[in-house]
């Protein structure tokens, strides 16, 4: 019986010591990591201290993108609550109710929400509101010290935010962060793996109470801020770029935007790239004017849809309303983000026809002697295909038929390439791929490849329809033709700096290889700069530099019936025209505002911003003898002069004279006024002392040739001034001045109009 007992005590013994040795065992090493974590939890709070993104700067070092600190306004609703005991323990009254006024008024959020948060004592910290600027961390700070609030109760948690000093300036390749200081667009997304810093941590102990302990209990362990990127954007040139493809997109009532893009022609580096019209980086959701007017008339529209079919739940009708608008504004934003210039896929037009050119004078199937006929319709196989003059051009050499942009001319150019040979080229010059630009969202090209392609096809892809290709590999494969037949790998990163200064990443001139010799590709240059150049110059032409370009217009096929077609109007050129430094290119993607021809709404552009830029770019005027005719002079300083000394001041500039007034007296003013520009062989109406302004009205001058301009603007007493590539052009008009019709303006007021060609895709 003793025995039985025993061993039955003695089993109980073992199985009670093997339960706890089991319990000891799975809390010490199976379950360690969890009961440490709960330790932890319970005896230490932490929070994250949010590392600074690297700043990204354009090539000469200004700022496009930087982090600021800023902060979170976070609440304990534990410490809150002792807070309130002690000060009641003393008398006095608590501090809750004053917190959740305080905060809600400074901050802007709800007081209810922030009293729940202070209720909710199973949670450790409760966020009031992240990231407030050091206006609102001021006054909160202000309010904590005034109140004398314990520690913790009201904690400003250091934070970081993006911020972009320039708002739209580059917007569609700079790209945005998230909430979480992530990048999720442009650059920020591309590069965010260098750009995302370290995030650091401070560690507090706690009290019995769940409480932070104050300061002597704490390990900060510090952020590390990310690397810099250094672009090869210049600022200024972007600023250009931008400004004048948004005047052509309002201009031209661009109902799908319009892109543009500047590269150095010798390395690949983008020097701009705009989509017009660009968003806010600091506000990336906001719409523009346009699409809040879209969303509106469309708001409108949907209420007389919905009140005229069979739903009659209100309620129903105004969420399916709502949803969709949230539908089409969420759209609407997509599409405002989307970098045009590698994101979206076009018909290149007649940009296209120099691909086509270089790569037959390469061949040797033509040369600059080969003729070609237009009777204004080719037939290939099947299909006729029209030249954009009805009756055709007659018989052309191979630069008229480029410069007039003869599509039959160039169906014959691609019919002797053959289809082998174009599908070789095509993908010579980059057409099948990728570009490999360091931009997130390149699209990928639509191409009828060499085992589909019939001659129907070859025909129109010689002249730039049929294939659909992105503007970055349009302008890469121009500068191929051109820069000595070597094509490019585009890039945007000039280097990457980290927090040391240390250069740990460049961007070299990449070379993917040489398509054409260096003799085609003078050839190409020679052919294109004849093109601006032709019968005086076209609507890119630019007194004092040698351009090269090729205009494009291309039928958006594939969207719209005949009947109603759309189109995009294109302009690519470079200069200077014998050893090219700058190339650009610019797309107005379905102008609706009665031009759309390449050589009407993207050159100039293109001329425009050459204009304003290439000086500052280094590249500078050489005029001929008979452009420097041309130029401006400007009215002298006569101001208090003899009427004789007046006139001969004026008289050494090459400039005529009207006297208004007592020719005894002082000269009191000039129009133009001192040191403003004037054309040479101008007027300067001179206003002695006691004389009155005598007023004119200013005539509407549109469609008048310059001729008939200048002599319309002399006779209401007016100076000109020319403005546009095609002044010297026998067919330019005039489009536009710079004061408008009806204007009263003083007598030798100058008023400059811009003269431009229409005649489809010849320059």
């Amino acid at each position: 019986m003793k025995r039985r007992m025993f061993l039955v005590v003695l089993t109980l013994i073992v199985v009670a010591a093997g339960y706890i040795c089991t319990v000891i065992y799975n809390t010490a090493v199976i379950k360690s990591e969890y009961y440490r974590s709960k330790a932890n939890s319970q005896q230490l709070s932490s929070y994250t201290i949010t590392a600074n993104r690297g700043t990204i700067y354009d090539r000469s070092g200004k700022i496009l993108a930087q982090s600021t600190t800023v902060w979170d306004v976070v609440l304990s609703p534990k410490a809150i609550a002792e807070d309130d005991a002690k000060r009641i323990e003393k008398g006095d009254p608590p501090v809750t109710d004053l917190i959740c006024k305080t905060l809600s008024r400074l901050l802007g959020v709800d007081q209810k929400r922030i009293e729940e948060g202070c209720r909710n004592f199973d949670n450790e910290y409760f966020i009031v509101k992240k990231k407030v600027e050091k206006d609102v961390y001021d006054k909160v700070q202000q309010f904590i010290t005034e109140n004398k609030l314990a520690p913790f109760t009201v904690n400003l948690m250091e934070s970081s935010k993006r911020y972009y000093p320039n708002d739209s300036l580059a917007s569609t390749i700079i790209g945005f962060t998230n909430y979480d200081n992530e990048g999720v667009y442009g650059l920020e997304a591309y590069y965010d793996d260098y750009l995302q810093g370290t995030d650091g941590l401070i560690v507090m102990a706690k009290d019995a109470k769940g409480n932070a302990m104050p300061y002597d209990y704490e390990n900060r362990y510090e952020a590390s801020d990310g690397n810099d990127v250094y672009l090869t954007i210049d600022s200024t040139v972007q600023y250009y770029l931008q400004k004048n493809l948004e005047s052509a997109v309002k201009q031209h009532k661009a109902a799908n935007r319009a892109t543009g893009i500047i590269m150095n022609a010798k390395t690949g580096a983008v020097i701009a790239m705009a989509t017009a019209p660009g968003y806010d980086l600091n506000n990336p959701s906001k719409l523009s004017e346009a699409d809040e007017a879209e969303l509106e008339e469309l708001h409108q529209q949907l209420i007389l849809d919905y009140a005229a079919g069979s739903m009659t739940d209100q309620k129903a009708i105004d969420e399916a309303i709502e949803k969709e608008l949230e539908d089409r504004r969420a759209a609407m934003r997509e599409l405002q983000w989307k970098n045009k210039a590698v994101s979206e896929l076009y018909f290149p037009g007649s940009v296209f026809k120099v691909i086509t050119c270089a790569s037959a004078l390469e061949e040797e199937v033509i040369s600059l002697d080969s003729s070609f006929q237009c009777l204004g319709v080719y037939q290939v196989e099947d299909t006729k295909i029209h030249c954009w003059t009805l009756g055709g051009h007659g018989t052309l050499g191979l630069q008229d038929a480029i410069t007039a942009s003869c599509n039959p001319a160039f169906i014959q150019i691609g019919l002797k390439l053959g289809r082998r040979m174009f599908s070789n080229y095509f993908t010579a010059f980059g057409f099948t791929e990728k570009t490999g630009i360091d931009l997130p969202g390149e699209a990928s090209p639509l191409f009828v490849p060499y085992e589909r392609m019939g001659n129907v096809e070859l025909a129109s892809s010689s002249f730039g329809q049929t294939n659909k290709i992105t503007a970055i590999q349009m302008i890469c494969a121009y500068n191929a033709a051109i820069n000595g037949g070597y094509l490019l790998t585009p890039h945007v990163m000039e280097k990457i700096v980290d927090a040391g200064g240390n250069v740990i990443k460049t961007a070299e001139t990449t070379v993917k290889r040489q398509v054409i010799s260096g003799e085609t590709s003078a050839l190409m240059r020679q052919i294109t700069e004849n093109i601006v150049t032709y019968n005086g110059g076209s609507n890119a032409y630019i007194s004092g530099y040698r351009i090269g370009g090729k205009s494009g217009t291309s039928q958006k096929l594939d969207e719209y019936p005949s009947y109603a077609m759309r189109y995009v109007g294109s302009f690519c050129a470079f200069t200077p025209a014998d050893d090219p430094e700058y190339i650009m290119l610019v797309c107005v993607d379905e102008p609706l505002g009665g031009q759309y021809y390449g050589s009407r709404v993207a050159a100039p552009v293109v001329s425009a911003v050459f204009s304003e830029c290439l000086e500052y770019l280094g590249v500078y005027p050489q005029y001929t003898a008979e452009e420097l005719e041309m130029q401006n002079t400007t009215v002298p300083y006569v101001y208090g002069s003899s009427m004789l000394d007046a006139i001969t001041s004026i008289n050494t500039r090459g400039l005529k004279y009207e006297v208004i007034g007592d020719e005894n007296a002082r000269v009191d003013y000039t129009i133009p006024e001192a040191a403003a520009p004037i054309p040479k062989n101008g007027t300067v109406v001179i206003y002695m002392q006691g004389s009155s302004e005598r007023t004119v009205t200013v005539p509407d001058l549109t469609g008048c040739t310059v001729s008939q301009a200048n002599s319309t603007l002399a006779y209401y007493g007016l100076n000109i001034s020319l403005s546009g590539g095609a002044v010297n052009n026998e067919g330019a008009r005039a489009t536009s001045q710079s004061i408008e019709p009806g204007t009263q303006v003083s007598k030798g007021t100058v008023v400059e109009v811009t003269f431009l060609i229409n005649n489809s895709d010849a320059g």
